[in-house]
């Protein structure tokens, strides 16, 4: 665990930021740099700018049945002829790095509240959202960046080439990279306090806890 010592001003960040993965990947975020998102997506979609649901498998670590769900659900466009683009992989991708900590019909709710429900009102690509809150988790976990305390500098720093195509769309954008880069992270808390409780020795069965704490 990061102790701050006293009169010390770092950032506090889970253990585990350090060796975090590509938001909503199984794949270290060190292996695509700074421009995370974009160099992700330029080296998945090098060779053909359509991919199998087989490759978004291997991409998120989930398996098909789930990815499966989520098209049958609506809550990922359905593929064009069993191929998957750029806005297929975005949308998956943000869904699977929020879903500990944001039910999925809030996602979805904030995904419309940023691009609308019709083509016309879109502010963003999902793709670059993605790029954008990639950006956003790199400085905020970075030990020597500013924290929770400085999220909203960190978003206006990471959106500061965002060209805005209305005028409320640079506000929606950062409202909405603001939900999404706390929950993240939020998430991230969370994976550090698991595991913590692992070391300790805690019960995973939630059955179990219950008797070793008398039912309650």
């Amino acid at each position: 665990m990061n102790r701050m010592q006293p009169g010390a001003e770092a950032n506090t960040f889970p253990r585990s930021a350090g060796k975090t993965h590509l938001p909503g990947t199984v794949f270290p975020a060190d292996d695509v740099g700074a421009e995370g998102g974009r160099a992700f997506f330029n080296k998945v979609f090098f060779i053909s700018e359509h991919i199998m649901l087989s490759h978004i498998r291997e991409i998120t670590g989930l398996d098909t049945m789930a990815l499966q769900n989520w098209v049958k659900r609506k809550w990922v466009p359905n593929p064009d002829r069993k191929y998957y683009g750029r806005e297929h992989l975005a949308r998956f991708l943000i869904i699977n790095m929020l879903r500990d900590t944001l039910q999925i019909a809030r996602i979805m709710y904030l995904l419309r509240y940023l691009n609308g429900t019709e083509a016309g009102d879109a502010v963003i690509p999902e793709s670059e959202l993605y790029h954008y809150l990639c950006r956003c988790v790199g400085r905020l976990t970075d030990p020597e960046g500013p924290g929770l305390s400085g999220l909203d500098r960190i978003i206006e720093e990471s959106t500061s080439d965002y060209v805005p195509p209305t005028a409320d769309a640079a506000r929606r954008l950062g409202e909405t990279l603001r939900i999404m880069t706390g929950a993240y992270y939020a998430a991230l808390l969370k994976e550090d306090a698991d595991r913590e409780l692992d070391e300790i020795g805690a019960p995973p069965d939630p059955k179990l806890g219950r008797v070793l704490n008398g039912g309650r």
